[in-house]
């Protein structure tokens, strides 16, 4: 891994997830090859990943259904290449992957491929002569320029992998090892998380009942129990909702992994 600051898991919410990874990359240059290798071996240790050439369903508005794909996401993988700079709709996507990490703790992971971490922080190389580019075409939109520039530099703020000197088959072995890693951390999470709330409503349920039993007479002491007793379905709900969510997303996982 990279020498910089990792993004960190906490906050994150499984039950918004429909994914576990969503590949970001320019598809001229790494779709036929460290890409697709990289999402097969995803695949292949049971991680529901989403790229867009095969998740993407028939007839979906690929403009409405990345960004989606993105927010139902618990990992961003972003492949940064050579070329990546030069398509305003991987920069599109980057921003709205670091919204989602900023707004959702989404957990986000760069692979510099082939590509200097540097060249990407400070534009220069390719990444200058497209932004040369970018800046010439949307003169009049210099802001969304900006807020581009400063999403390669935030998103190389991130603990990632430098491809240059390892194998391609070396990477993309550490990169599921380390996907597989934060993906079990996030369910000992979500366990933790449910386990705890249902050792709260057993608690709260039992001093309900006593409180029942008691038959308490305070008509405001009877509104504040309603009031609780709300608060308990909803929260009982939520837990159904999260088990739910799971279930859900380890079979849509399942049969991922069997159409490939």
């Amino acid at each position: 891994m990279a020498a910089s600051p990792s993004s960190s898991s906490s906050g994150v919410d499984p039950s918004q997830h429909k994914y576990d990874v969503f590949i970001s990359f320019r598809g001229d240059e790494t779709r036929l090859k460290f890409t697709s290798f990289l999402y097969r071996a995803l695949i292949g240790n049971d991680i529901n990943a989403y790229i867009d050439e095969i998740s993407l369903e028939k007839g979906e508005n690929i403009s409405r259904a990345l960004p989606k794909a993105i927010e139902e996401s618990a990992i961003s993988i972003i492949v940064f290449s050579p070329d990546y700079a030069s398509s305003t709709w991987c920069l599109d996507e980057l921003v709205h992957i670091l919204k989602c990490q900023k707004e959702k703790s989404q957990i986000v992971l760069p692979i510099f491929y082939e590509v200097d971490p540097s060249n990407i922080r400070k534009q220069k190389g390719s990444y200058h002569d497209s932004f040369v580019k970018h800046e010439q075409r949307f003169s009049n939109e210099i802001e969304k320029v900006q807020q581009w520039r400063q999403a390669l530099e935030e998103a190389c703020e991130n603990s990632g992998w430098d491809s240059r000197g390892k194998s391609e088959a070396s990477l993309v072995d550490e990169v599921v090892k380390d996907v597989k890693e934060k993906l079990k951390y996030i369910g000992e999470g979500v366990k933790n998380m449910l386990e705890g709330l249902e050792t709260d409503l057993e608690s709260a349920n039992k001093f309900l009942e006593d409180a029942e039993e008691k038959q308490l007479t305070d008509e405001n002491v009877r509104k504040w129990l309603l009031e609780m007793k709300e608060v308990m379905y909803r929260a009982d709900a939520l837990k159904d909702k999260i088990k739910y969510e799971e279930m859900k997303r380890k079979a849509e996982s399942d049969s991922e992994a069997q159409r490939h």
